[in-house]
């Protein structure tokens, strides 16, 4: 039923084998972390691989070109950092980020080159950027956590062509509001329309730890009963990524977060190669 690689076979999985399947290099514009020292941290961390998933965002409200990048030179680059590492994989990827109206120029821009990984997440609703706080203004939480939910399930099912949703929950990062979680009690509708399209479809959910670290003296909190339902729904692929900008956060946390997928029904994570999945044992 799942593909395995021989990592399998490999003595640190007596530790974990870790794929952190959402990096971002220099190649993003809001990263500073060259591809050379994020491959010398994720070997000395004894991760099995590093997908290199830089931001391509077309139609950016404040700047259309701002999360554009060249994407032959960044898959050159991966190319010749791999070959001086033997004993982690260094994957190319990229994560695109939906926008209706934007699907088929996304495509377009997509279809002349190959790819190991490819993310689907939200960053803009409605031609805002929750970043700058603008989006949140005039709305509750309950409105502005639903729209972008809504979002994520309409784009999502017309793109199609990715391997793994990115932060579901993202919109709660930079929120104003006193609720910062998204609960599977409060979205369960709109959730259960995203949770069954991945299940259905054989495509991963991703758990972001980069969504839960303190901002603005809050942390989200990832809601286990949303696993377990994509679990419950027939969902298989599980994703962990640290959505790293900087080297120092490769990896973040992904042995407490493997322990509560374990704990939430998953016995497996899984990572891409040329698009399919691979899966290793959560132990």
């Amino acid at each position: 039923m799942y593909p395995f690689t021989d990592l399998e076979k490999s003595p640190y999985l007596r530790a974990m084998i870790f794929y952190d399947n959402h990096i971002h290099s220099q190649f993003s514009p809001d990263s500073r972390m060259k591809l050379e020292d994020a491959a010398e941290k994720a070997s000395e961390m004894g991760l099995a691989g590093i997908s290199v998933t830089d931001h391509l965002d077309l139609d950016a409200p404040r700047a259309s070109d701002e999360f554009l990048f060249d994407i032959g030179r960044q898959q050159s680059t991966i190319e010749a950092v791999a070959a001086r590492y033997h004993d982690l994989k260094i994957f190319k990827g990229i994560e695109v980020g939906l926008q209706p109206g934007s699907i088929e120029k996304t495509r377009e821009f997509l279809s002349d080159y190959k790819f190991d990984t490819i993310i689907a997440s939200i960053h803009f609703i409605d031609g805002q950027d929750p970043y700058y706080g603008d989006y949140y203004m005039g709305k509750d939480y309950r409105e502005a956590y639903g729209r972008a939910l809504e979002t994520i399930y309409r784009t999502a099912v017309e793109f199609k062509d990715f391997d793994i949703l990115g932060h579901f929950d993202y919109i709660a990062r930079y929120a104003p509001y006193s609720e910062r979680d998204i609960t599977y009690s409060r979205f369960g509708d709109l959730l259960d329309t995203i949770l069954k399209y991945l299940a259905q479809e054989g495509k991963a959910f991703e758990i972001n730890t980069n969504t839960y670290r303190e901002r603005n003296g809050h942390t989200p909190v990832l809601d286990t009963a949303i696993l377990k339902r994509f679990r419950e729904l027939g969902g298989e692929a599980l994703s962990l990524g640290s959505d790293a900008h900087d080297k120092e956060r490769i990896a973040e946390n992904f042995k407490v977060y493997s322990e509560i997928a374990l704990g939430c029904g998953f016995e497996y994570l899984v990572h891409f190669e040329g698009r399919t999945p691979f899966y290793t044992p959560i132990s």
